[in-house]
């Protein structure tokens, strides 16, 4: 299979290399809109070819199957090209600024029938696996309260691994709440099965003198038979590294990741279920994904998955005044 990689800047992209190394894979082109980023990156495999331009990339190479990163005001355009040359792709989240391109994209995948995966990547956690697992068995019932920690290392990190447009809300779609809360906007709405979420309540913090973003946020979500959910995203921790805890409870079980480690907690007592790195998880969403493209079968996380944990989280931006 021919792969190509559009936008290699991207500080995700690194996590995505030991996956393809592992897979044996060798993209055949690469790209990214910066000089010398292409060059410099494409040197690491045999023959494999840079392009500045991602449309020049892909009419000459014709890549079968692409992964896609770029700024997030961009990632419409380039999911709008991959999906009128009906290329399958994952794109990186959170695909734009804000929700409005979603319904143009998902018309657009469906009438062109192209395979399309977002790395909702905390969806394949054990801790995710084992709620939407007992969900799905009758053994937790309706999440009556769920809370999620995320606090990342600094908007420094953004600067020095060559993104610093994360911090210009006008290509990023705003800062900590947009880049990470729509994970948790995501697990939300999926281990509740809601058929309608709501924004309770929306705070964001600007922390750092100067930087134009918000660098924490606290938002609540309601879900279906009253299911509640705090979530914390911040760009606070000092290191790169984070601080991480989830937790969900249905008022019997409780289930909670913490200290890098899943457990189930009863009055029958507890179940260890391990835990996860980063890496890790996009290491399997590669090959997963890969397999699932081959099989015929969905992707972890679709193009209507993204879009709802996007207008979540534009419905907090909206909440909060901002």
């Amino acid at each position: 299979m021919r792969i190509a990689i559009l936008e290699i800047s991207h500080w995700h992209v690194p996590l995505y290399l030991p996956a393809f190394t592992a897979l044996g894979i060798t993209p055949v082109a690469v790209s990214d809109e910066q000089p010398g980023y292409a060059e410099r990156f494409a040197a690491q495999f045999s023959g494999c070819t840079p392009y500045v331009d991602y449309v020049e990339l892909l009419d000459r190479e014709k890549p079968d199957f692409v992964f896609s990163f770029g700024r997030y005001r961009l990632q419409p355009e380039i999911a709008t090209n991959l999906l009128e040359r009906r290329t399958p792709f994952v794109i990186e989240k959170p695909l734009g600024a804000d929700a409005s391109q979603f319904e143009r994209l998902i018309a657009l995948a469906k009438q062109n029938d192209v395979f399309v995966a977002l790395p909702l990547t905390n969806r394949a956690a054990p801790f995710s696996q084992a709620v939407k697992e007992m969900r799905d068995d009758g053994r937790l019932g309706q999440i009556c309260h769920a809370h999620f920690r995320y606090a990342g290392g600094p908007v420094q990190r953004y600067v020095d691994s060559g993104c610093p447009w994360m911090l210009d809300a006008a290509e990023s779609g705003g800062g900590a709440l947009r880049n990470l809360g729509v994970h948790y906007a995501d697990l939300f709405a999926w281990f509740t099965g809601s058929e309608c979420v709501q924004v309770g309540s929306a705070h964001l913090q600007r922390i750092t003198p100067g930087i134009p973003v918000e660098e924490y946020a606290n938002v609540t979500f309601l879900g279906d038979d009253d299911a509640f959910a705090n979530v914390e995203i911040a760009y606070t921790y000092p290191a790169d590294a984070a601080d991480v805890v989830w937790n969900v409870s249905d008022g019997k079980t409780y289930v909670t990741y913490r200290d890098g480690q899943t457990r189930i907690i009863t009055e029958d007592g507890v179940e260890e279920r391990g835990g996860h790195s980063v890496p890790g998880l996009y290491q399997d969403f590669v090959k997963d994904t890969l397999q699932a493209y081959r099989e015929g079968r969905p992707p972890l996380a679709t193009l209507e998955d993204m879009h709802r944990a996007m207008a979540l989280v534009d419905a907090c931006y909206a909440k909060a005044g901002a």
